[in-house]
């Protein structure tokens, strides 16, 4: 197959040249050549022939020699692109962004009130254990809403008011363990979140506070 080709041009003007290959085509950007024949079609048109020729060999054989013969390459075909009389529309990928669109509202609104709600019986936690054991299954469902979210950061923000759950029930070893792996986990990010690694060293303070509090009320119990 020699060198076939024909020309694209979009609604601004701007020109791509497209060059069938026998494996496949070529598109690049060029500007538009002057006194070449001119065929208009509307966008979706296009797509399904650019698709067929790009995936059926067949198929792009024919193009290439119905060009071939009756435009010779010196003598190219632009094919002019005009907006469709009717948009093509997917309804069924709207019904499904808008559904994902409203989750993603309820879910926010969730977090947000899961946040004030586990901040009240976090501040009580520290005089009231049942309290901070509420506290800790709140941020349990903060952690879940997070991970439908897909949002690291608030997964390792939930994972920390989990740790300060922690501690305030005296299980410190369990919170040391998740305040280290958040840490770690995110100075090894690209670009580490500055709030969230303050979180850390600010709940490791709180750590070795009430570990030491803990130790003296141990020690003068005995």
């Amino acid at each position: 197959m020699g060198k076939i080709f024909f020309y694209i041009c979009d609604y601004t003007g701007n020109t791509e040249r497209c060059l069938i290959h026998t494996n496949s085509i070529r598109i690049r950007r060029q500007d538009r050549p002057e006194n070449i024949p001119c065929i208009t079609t509307d966008p979706i048109q296009l797509v399904d022939l650019l698709h067929n020729l790009r995936f059926f060999p067949r198929f792009r054989l024919k193009v290439a020699n119905a060009l071939f013969v009756r435009w010779e390459p010196s003598n190219t075909l632009i094919i002019n692109l005009v907006p469709p009389t009717k948009e093509h529309l997917d309804y069924h990928w709207g019904e499904r962004a808008v559904h994902m669109m409203w989750e993603l509202v309820e879910l926010t609104e969730l977090m947000a009130w899961l946040s004030t709600l586990g901040g009240a019986f976090s501040a009580l936690g520290n005089y009231q254990p049942a309290c901070a054991d509420t506290a800790g299954k709140i941020s349990m469902h903060q952690m879940k809403l997070a991970f439908r979210l897909g949002d690291p950061a608030l997964v390792a923000r939930c994972q920390l008011y989990l740790a300060i759950s922690l501690i305030q029930r005296a299980e410190f070893a369990a919170a040391k363990q998740i305040i280290q792996r958040v840490y770690r986990s995110e100075r090894k990010q690209k670009e580490p979140e500055t709030r969230l690694l303050k979180m850390c060293l600010g709940i490791w303070s709180k750590l070795r506070y009430e570990y030491d509090l803990h130790i003296k009320r141990m020690q003068s119990g005995k």
